[in-house]
This record gives structure tokens, C-alpha cells and sequence, in this order.
């Protein structure tokens, strides 16, 4: 096994539209007597669909348990959340310094905010009304509490009717499995890598099905973001350069080979619009592109990393607004916002809303 800086190759050429979201669904009712709900899977003029979220750091808003200081339980401690203001500018559990993925696909559906974590299901103040959110910021396909697991207790919530199945013929939901966890550590082998990332797709087909077939109508699924712009890797270059990656354009290509086809799926195309943000070749949305804001001192290391005298191993930023990245992997609230800004006609068509 190597990282990805030994994995070397040429990406494959990726054929994307031009608004960072692929579906071959004809989003166009010839009978529009149903109140402008689009194809049937989710009705605007009703309450706002239901949102499901299922994946890594890229959409956890709390599910992560709070344990002690560690990579997958940073986003509980300081400095995650400092410009988080309808949290108290706290930590949430979230892996940003305020929200992430799904709070803004969650907005674009009419809710404030990410569904509430799983895990707080139990309190009594706790609405389950907007959806549920499984996702955990150390997940992957192989690694982690994956997604299968994810699925499986969402399949527990339905067969104990807490989640209630009629209630998915109005429901969305979002599988991000897209920080790169899966690809922390690769074969060397061009071979074996192949084989790895085709593992690493069907897995994510196959929690796609699971969910088709528990009754949810409309699956938005990410495409993997370049994981040679990260800073991760870009940091071996001084920030100045993405990194040369084989992982990416192949894990895209399976999913769009597997899943475009599929009328109740839609691909968020995050590469493209990631690339357009930290290599423009136009306006430039940020200042800092590839730097992240909360940067640890040790290249293996992470935002919010603490000694064993309680200093700081890290610097933060501070105007996180001026980064498009948070932390090695995940951006900024600034950045999710501008993400999710290219991403919202495509979701609303997809949806009819």
C-alpha cells in the first residue's frame, strides 16, 4: 500500500455539463395538474421533502460521538465552528468552522438546517420531522461506520416505524461519501489500485439500491472531489499547485458508468465545481484557494490538534471567508455556500421545486 502521492498516472478526462450535476432524468411533466411538484417525487407546493443524509465528514452534523481530541472527533472541539453564529459560533460536531454539505442542501429544500444526527433521536427536544442525518465524519465505503452501517440503522428506524415509510415517497436523500477516506491508503499496483476504486464505487451503488429499495424516490449522490487539490496534497507544493491524482477521474467514471443512467439519481458533479473554485481560470471566489484556514503543524497532523501540554498544533486564520478550505480536507462554511450556490438550480430542476 502507498498514499496518494506515490500513486502516479493520468487522470481520466471527465464529461461533465455545465451545471455541476449529472441526471438523465427529464425533469419536464407533460401533465402539470399536480401543482408544479415536477415528477411526482417531491411536491413544492406540500411541505418540504424530507432529507436523509448518509456519509463522511462532508455531511456530518453531529454524529460523531465526543470523545476525546482525535482526527475524527475534531469537529466537537475548538476552532470547528468559530463562524458558526446559529450555533453560538461552538463546536457542533461538524468539520468546518461553521456549516457543511448537508445544512446547505438542507436549505435549498426548505429546512433550516441538516437534519438532526441519529444519535440524538432518543432526546425529547429533538424534531425528526425534516429527516434524519447517519452520516459520520470518519466514514467511508470500506472503513469506518460505513455506509452499510448507516443504511442498516436506517433500515432499524423503518422497520421500528420511527421513521415512517410513507413518508419516503416525500423524501430526499444524500449519499457523500466524498472526503477521500477509502483513499487514505492505496495499492501500489496499478492493477490492484483499479480493482480498489471499482470496490470502492460499487460499494456506493450498492448503498444507492439499498435505499431505492427501502422507498426512497430521489438519491443525490457526490462525485468524488479532486483529491490532488486538496490541501492534503497540495501542501507538498507550498499551496501553490494541485497534486497529480489517478483516484479521482477513475472513481467518477465508475459512478457516472454505474448511475447515470438512473433517472432517480443525480450526480453532484463536486469535481468540477471545486476545480472551478481552486484552479479558475475567471474570477477568482477566494483569495486563499488551496491553503487551508486551520493548518496543523505537522503535515500528519490536524485542526485542533493539542500536545501533551494542551498547545496548540495548529494555526487558524482570521477571515475563514477568505479560504475556500477549512482544514486538509474540508472546506469552510464560505466555500460549502459557494459550492452549494452552483449546485441549487440542478437540485431544484432534479426535484421540481
Amino acid at each position: 500500500m502507498e498514499s496518494l502521492f506515490a500513486a502516479a498516472g493520468i487522470a481520466f478526462l471527465l464529461l461533465l455539463n455545465a451545471a455541476g450535476a449529472e441526471s438523465r432524468r427529464c425533469h419536464c411533466d407533460d401533465d402539470d395538474d399536480n401543482g408544479g411538484g415536477g415528477r411526482g417525487g417531491v411536491d413544492s407546493s406540500d411541505q418540504s421533502p424530507k432529507l436523509f443524509v448518509f456519509g463522511d465528514s462532508f455531511a456530518d452534523a453531529g454524529n460523531t460521538l465526543k470523545g476525546p481530541l482525535g482526527l475524527n472527533t475534531r469537529g466537537w472541539y475548538e476552532p470547528c465552528g468559530v463562524s458558526d453564529a446559529r450555533h453560538g459560533n461552538k463546536p457542533t460536531g461538524r468539520c468546518s468552522d461553521g456549516m457543511v454539505q448537508s445544512d446547505f442542501l438542507a436549505s435549498i429544500l426548505g429546512h433550516k438546517e441538516a437534519p438532526p444526527a441519529e444519535r440524538m433521536r432518543r432526546h425529547d427536544d429533538v424534531d425528526l420531522s425534516a429527516g434524519v442525518n447517519f452520516a459520520d465524519s470518519g466514514a467511508g465505503v470500506l472503513l469506518g461506520w460505513n455506509l452499510d452501517t448507516q443504511i442498516d440503522v436506517f433500515r432499524r428506524l423503518l422497520r421500528h416505524k420511527i421513521i415512517d415509510k410513507k413518508d419516503l415517497s416525500q423524501s430526499v436523500a444524500l449519499v457523500a461519501i466524498s472526503a477521500g477516506v477509502d483513499y487514505s491508503d492505496v495499492p501500489s499496483d496499478p492493477a490492484d489500485l483499479d480493482q480498489y476504486i471499482l470496490n470502492v464505487t460499487d460499494g456506493i451503488v450498492d448503498g444507492v439500491r439499498q435505499l431505492q429499495d427501502l422507498g426512497v424516490n430521489d438519491v443525490l449522490v457526490n462525485l468524488l472531489p479532486s483529491i490532488g487539490c486538496t490541501p492534503w496534497n497540495t501542501r507538498a507544493y507550498n499551496y501553490t499547485q494541485c497534486a497529480r491524482d489517478t483516484i479521482t477521474g477513475a472513481h467518477n467514471k465508475n459512478l457516472k458508468h454505474k448511475l447515470g443512467d438512473d433517472e432517480s439519481v443525480l450526480l453532484l458533479d463536486l469535481d468540477t465545481v471545486f476545480k472551478g473554485i481552486v484552479t479558475p481560470k475567471t474570477e477568482k471566489l477566494f483569495y486563499h484557494r488551496h491553503t487551508p484556514c486551520c493548518e496543523s503543524v505537522d503535515k500528519e497532523g490536524f485542526c485542533g490538534q493539542l500536545d501533551g501540554d494542551g498547545n496548540q498544533q495548529y494555526t487558524v486564520c482570521d477571515g475563514p471567508d477568505d479560504y475556500f478550505y477549512w482544514d486538509n480536507t474540508n472546506p469552510t462554511q464560505a466555500g460549502w455556500k459557494a459550492v452549494m450556490e452552483q449546485l441549487e438550480g440542478s437540485i431544484k430542476d432534479f426535484l421540481g421545486i
